[in-house]
């Protein structure tokens, strides 16, 4: 039988995506695998599909990039009452408080949530960009914006939230992996839990509408067939856990994926396709060719397109790489290292077993033998237009053109 907890715990929005199986909507991808695999039924995610599959994406909107970003601040400052973004220091939500604050619109709140108590031996090394250190983002990355919002933005709050805390004092079972959308440590479901602070649950109860913005994300591209494409994947668009448990006024926002201001992910799309097709840059098109599953491309990818995408955001700013699974994620590598022996960090094995159990293998992805999170879906691929032959650019300059 399946444990639906979506009633009880999460704010059912269509903006975030959402699975169909059979005839039957989820809005947690665990209770969808979890049905698929009852019902023999092979899900099918849905992210805003009906808007995004009318768009023109071949059509570069006029605006510029600066200027679709202080629109959608503006959008979600005139649509509710108290805004708070999740910060983390990278170039996504840098680039989202930037495009209020710069534009002389009002930010309520920005929060970096740090696990204080888990710090020990993990972090403040500059030089080690591993995910495992993500926690020496706080001190080089998200410290020095913060103390800028601080001086130069005094009615905007900082909120730093030591979730590690919540995470060592706080009864549950295993179920408390139901609770997350495809990230599955602890750490995850825990700092992100919109309602998790008493200060924030307060801020609730006062029945004003709150946005919680996440700076999700950059676009997601490929080439295949001589086109470019952009696409969405649920594993971005799950990042964000809805747990509001009842209360209505709550809710999430992502930056830029959103369906109500489209030309954002379309203008970014063109951007980056533009800087590849340029000449000196077209050897650079194969981190793009489909299909393309690789760590190590996707991160060179980003690190090339937030300068072009993120023009007021610094590139030498301080940032690890991205996490390769959901299950043991370095992210929360100092989880592991300082607290393997606590009932919470058995618990978290317990929860993740517990997927395995219950949903059949074939949604899983394997490493070494075993299961680390679950398989991603995609959006339809939406054409932003062709692409350079590879054939077509090696016979196009011969070698001694370039000498003579």
């Amino acid at each position: 039988m399946t444990i639906d907890l979506t009633e009880k715990y999460f704010k059912k929005d269509p903006k975030l995506g959402f699975y169909t199986v059979g005839d039957r909507i989820h809005y947690i991808k665990s209770q969808a695998l979890i049905e698929a695999t009852q019902t023999n039924q092979f899900p099918h995610w849905n992210f805003n599909n009906d808007i995004f599959g009318m768009l023109d994406w071949a059509t570069e909107p006029a605006d510029d990039i600066r200027e679709l970003y202080r629109q959608r601040a503006q959008q979600l400052r005139d649509r509710y009452d108290w805004i708070r973004v999740e910060a983390s220091g990278g170039g996504d939500s840098t680039t989202a408080i930037f495009s209020f604050l710069l534009n002389g619109i009002h930010l309520d709140e920005v929060v970096f949530r740090y696990p204080s108590k888990g710090e020990k031996d993990v972090t403040d090394n500059p030089h080690d960009t591993r995910p495992e250190n993500t926690l020496s983002e706080f001190r080089f990355a998200a410290k020095p914006l913060l103390q800028w919002i601080e001086k130069n933005y005094p009615k905007t709050k900082i909120t730093i939230h030591d979730y590690s805390e919540f995470i060592l004092d706080c009864d549950f079972d295993d179920t408390w992996v139901l609770k997350g959308k495809d990230y599955f440590q602890i750490a995850h479901v825990f700092k992100h839990d919109p309602i998790g602070m008493n200060e924030h649950r307060k801020l609730a109860d006062t029945g004003r509408e709150i946005c919680v913005l996440y700076g999700i994300d950059k676009p997601k591209m490929c080439i295949k067939d001589n086109k470019w494409y952009l696409y969405f994947l649920d594993l971005q668009a799950n990042h964000s856990n809805p747990v509001t448990e009842g209360y209505t006024n709550i809710s999430i926002e992502y930056f830029y994926w959103t369906a109500d201001l489209p030309a954002i992910p379309q203008k970014q799309a063109h951007i980056i396709r533009n800087w590849f097709m340029r000449h000196e840059n077209q050897h650079l098109q194969y981190l793009l060719r489909w299909p393309n599953s690789s760590i190590s491309n996707r991160t060179t990818y980003e690190q090339i397109v937030k300068p072009l995408i993120y023009p007021d955001y610094d590139p030498q700013t301080f940032q690890t790489a991205k996490p390769t699974n959901s299950f043991y994620n370095e992210m929360d590598h100092w989880f592991a290292v300082n607290f393997s022996e606590s009932d919470a960090y058995k618990k978290q094995l317990a929860g993740q077993q517990l997927l395995v159990d219950m949903i059949d293998s074939k949604y899983f992805n394997y490493e070494l033998g075993r299961p680390v999170g679950f398989v991603g879906f995609l959006s339809p691929f939406y054409c932003i237009g062709d692409a350079t032959p590879a054939k077509e650019r090696m016979i196009k300059v011969k070698i001694q053109d370039r000498f003579e």
